[in-house]
């Protein structure tokens, strides 16, 4: 096979993430006739990845930016697919590209699927809006070049299926769950307090995480005296309103309550979470987090946004709220709480569902079988 990996936009966060795993993963499966071109950005981790069997194109910086995108899309991009004249095109980063090959998409934008979420959409901002709007008209436009649509989430198919109209055959691609065995100590730059339930919220800022709800969160706990404490992970250079955000928690005496902890390095996760009772995520969208499986794992409790999303990954083993209402959020922690019983069977049941996930040698051999039989399958499919 003469496979081609397009992974140009996967440069950080959970894109990153299923990249590097994926494209370690199918090293141990290439066969010595195969061929696999990977197309990737720099300075991304992916140069470890070039003495292991893979033939790496690295994207010249120079076209990493939205004014050269177009030129990358109808000039260096085909030009370079023309060369390799693969049998098959894996894209792994949502957007199919606009040429005359087999082609499998892999879709983890989120946003694709909930185009008519006026409540996410106003708290986005219009900036996001108009962006996602041209993103999604990008994805319609170049639907006629996909074989085969991969997505994350059963959540995330039907929503798809939904809405697009002559959908390409769509396929479930789970993320796999890689059990972080990293031991590496952390020490919490605060000391815990007895009589004090301490929660992490473990994410870096984005606008649809929707942490801005924890200012207000904050503010009923310090004037009703609750005993809960919750750990930011947000840096003030991640965003300009994650500065703000900090700015806030600090100009109005939260930070006792709101502390700012800072990024927590991946092989620290582990011990983190030895270290609180918690986890609280409020937010508004996800394709699949990869952060709700690692507290099942761990035994701590889960409390999230009551949407179809996090219903699908964490199941019963959850707390949820409305996203939307400070006071939610806080009854909902206080409920949880509240019932020993009922916590300790959500724990349970989370340990449970972790284990049922597949891991990255299950999942890429799937998606590996797939493109391989695509490669092998001579009947030319001309797309209009």
């Amino acid at each position: 096979m003469n496979l081609l990996i397009n992974a140009f936009n996967l440069a950080s966060a959970g894109g990153l993430t299923v990249a590097l795993n994926f494209l370690k993963n199918i090293q141990k499966l290439k066969r010595e006739t195969d061929s696999i071109h990977v197309v990737v950005p720099r300075d991304c981790g992916y140069e470890e990845l070039e003495s292991g069997g893979l033939q790496i194109h690295f994207l010249p910086k120079s076209l990493n930016n939205w004014l050269t995108r177009p030129y990358m899309d109808a000039i260096w991009y085909p030009h370079l697919v023309k060369q390799v004249d693969p049998d098959v095109i894996f894209t792994m980063g949502n957007f199919p590209s606009p040429v005359q090959y087999k082609q499998v998409v892999l879709l983890h934008l989120s946003h694709l699927a909930y185009p008519n979420d006026k409540v996410l959409w106003e708290k986005l901002g219009l900036r996001i809006f108009l962006k996602i709007k041209l993103r999604t008209w990008v994805f319609k436009r170049r639907l006629r070049y996909v074989d085969v649509l991969l997505v994350q989430t059963q959540t995330m198919k039907t929503r798809m299926n939904q809405l697009y109209a002559h959908l390409p055959p769509t396929r479930l691609f789970p993320n796999a769950y890689t059990l972080l065995n990293s031991r590496t100590p952390y020490q919490l730059p605060t000391q815990r307090q007895p009589n004090l339930t301490y929660l992490l919220c473990l994410s870096r800022y984005y606008l649809h995480k929707n942490l801005e709800i924890l200012v207000e969160v904050g503010q009923l706990i310090k004037a009703n005296r609750l005993p809960y404490r919750i750990f930011l992970t947000i840096e003030a250079r991640q965003h300009p309103k994650a500065e703000r955000l900090l700015q806030q928690i600090f100009s109005e005496s939260l930070e006792d309550i709101l502390v700012p902890i800072g990024n927590v390095p991946t092989d620290c996760i582990a011990s983190i979470y030895q270290q609180v009772d918690g986890l609280l995520m409020p937010t508004l969208l996800e394709s699949f987090s990869a952060t709700y499986v690692d507290a099942m794992h761990f035994g701590v409790s889960i409390f999230t946004s009551q949407r179809d999303f996090a219903e699908e990954v964490c199941g019963e083993s959850a707390y949820y709220f409305d996203p939307l209402s400070a006071q939610s959020i806080v009854d909902t922690v206080h409920a949880g709480y509240s019932n020993e019983t009922l916590r300790q069977r959500k724990i349970s049941e989370g340990r449970r569902r972790s284990t049922t996930l597949p891991d990255w040698p299950q999942v890429s051999r799937t998606c590996w079988e797939l493109l391989l039989s695509m490669a092998e399958n001579k009947e030319t499919n001309v797309k209009q």
